[in-house]
């Protein structure tokens, strides 16, 4: 039977629902799932600190709402949508706030918000640029490389989540080691490149050829670039000379292989959430396996931190939905503390004007989910159970689910061989 993309998305998401284990790539699967129904594209911005990526995608969007400066600004991921002119923060803690977008660098700037301090998860803008128009999530990313190591970690978290990829290079600065090396991982999760070579305009017309055969060279090695070569646009961030060629090309580009693209770049995702989600099983095949007297030691410890958490929840007396996400986060900090395994919640997002929950339905919610934890990881762990046919019913559904998901990834593997 031919592959299909969306059936192989869906058919994952399908066995890892069932498992409570894999929530977490089943929660990675449905944005997927929804990117695929909506056709909504991630177009990401990326490369080393100081190429000029926030100015160039200042002017691919027609608007100097990013900021930009000579000393490395981004921090946090700015994601950009189409329509009316707005700006807020989104918290880890799934708070939201509206902004104004001369507050912007409170929040993404490394000197405002060193080592994002303030726990941003991104900001999210909305423009009536034409480019966004088609449905097209633009993402500024903090750039790799410089002294502040939690920038690097978020570009490489958020390039997971790209489709399309500008790869921003620069004159002044031969392709080097961390370049390369941050393309390599990024070609592992996103379908389609269009690579830019900054600060054209400080060098000559000759020395601009030879960089960009330099870097042609280079790039054709690293994408497996047999029969076609890689088409470097020469841009200027600061003069503005080349981008329109660049902004029309990926235009064109991405209205007419929208699909294809957005498919190739889910089953690439894909293939990494199988990996995620095995060695999960592998982890929680490993707190099964272990001793009843650290088993024993692990419930008492997640046990008195529940009753820790109920005092605590008693106590709360207002901005209970985020109240809430905060208990979400630290349960899942402890689960990975006391029995090395990954227990992923759902963060709900909440902004000040949508907040109605009561006390008394906060302190129920908090009470369902304590209990519901403790429910659902002694039936996972099997502690203390002695029946045997649950036991081996259990080992049995893991070992079911993990050849499933092998097979899904050999047919992935063969699709992906067949596309080079």
């Amino acid at each position: 039977m031919e592959f299909n993309e969306v059936q192989a998305v869906n058919r994952a998401y399908e066995l890892l629902s069932e498992e409570e284990a894999c929530k977490g790539q089943a929660h990675h699967l449905r944005i997927i799932k929804d990117k695929l129904e909506k056709e909504t594209l991630t177009l990401s911005i990326i490369g080393q600190f100081k190429r000029g990526k926030s100015t160039l995608a200042n002017y691919i969007l027609g608007d100097e709402i990013l900021p930009v400066g000579i000393v490395p600004i981004t921090s946090a991921v700015t994601r950009v949508y189409y329509g009316d002119k707005s700006a807020e923060v989104h918290f880890f803690n799934g708070d939201v706030k509206p902004i104004e977008f001369e507050n912007l660098s409170e929040y993404i700037s490394e000197q405002q918000n060193n080592n994002n301090k303030l726990g941003v998860s991104s900001v999210v803008i909305k423009t009536p640029s034409k480019f966004l128009k088609n449905g097209i999530e633009f993402v500024d990313t903090p750039g790799v490389g410089s002294f502040h190591k939690n920038n690097t970690e978020v570009a490489y978290q958020y390039m997971k989540e790209s489709d399309g990829v500008i790869f921003l290079l620069s004159v002044d600065s031969p392709i080097n080691e961390i370049e390369i090396e941050f393309l390599k991982a990024t070609k592992e999760y996103a379908s389609k490149f269009y690579f830019a070579v900054n600060k054209s305009d400080l060098v000559s017309e000759v020395e601009l050829a030879q960089y960009i055969g330099y870097c042609q060279g280079v790039l054709q090695q690293i994408m497996g670039y047999d029969s076609q070569p890689v088409k470097i646009f020469p841009v200027s961030a600061k003069t503005g000379e080349g981008i329109k060629e660049l902004t029309t090309s990926v235009s064109k580009d991405l209205k007419k292989n929208a699909r294809a693209i957005l498919e190739h770049s889910s089953i690439l995702k894909l293939r990494d959430i199988i990996d995620e989600a095995n060695d999960q099983l592998r982890f929680y095949w490993k707190a099964m396996n272990m001793e009843y007297k650290d088993l024993d030691v692990a419930f008492s410890s997640i046990d008195e931190y529940i009753d820790e958490i109920k005092n605590e929840a008693n106590k709360q007396d207002s901005n209970f939905e985020i109240g809430f996400n905060e208990i979400k986060i630290a349960l899942s900090e402890k689960v990975q503390e006391f029995f090395g395994i990954k227990y992923v919640y759902e963060i709900e997002e909440s902004s000040p004007f949508k907040r109605t929950m009561t006390k008394s339905e906060f302190q129920e919610k908090v009470n369902n989910l304590l209990e519901d934890l403790r429910n659902t990881l002694d039936s996972i762990l099997l502690y203390r159970e002695e029946n045997a046919y649950i036991v081996v019913r259990r080992i049995a559904n893991i070992n079911l689910l993990s050849n499933r998901l092998r097979e899904i990834k050999r047919q992935i593997n063969e699709q992906l061989e067949k596309g080079k």
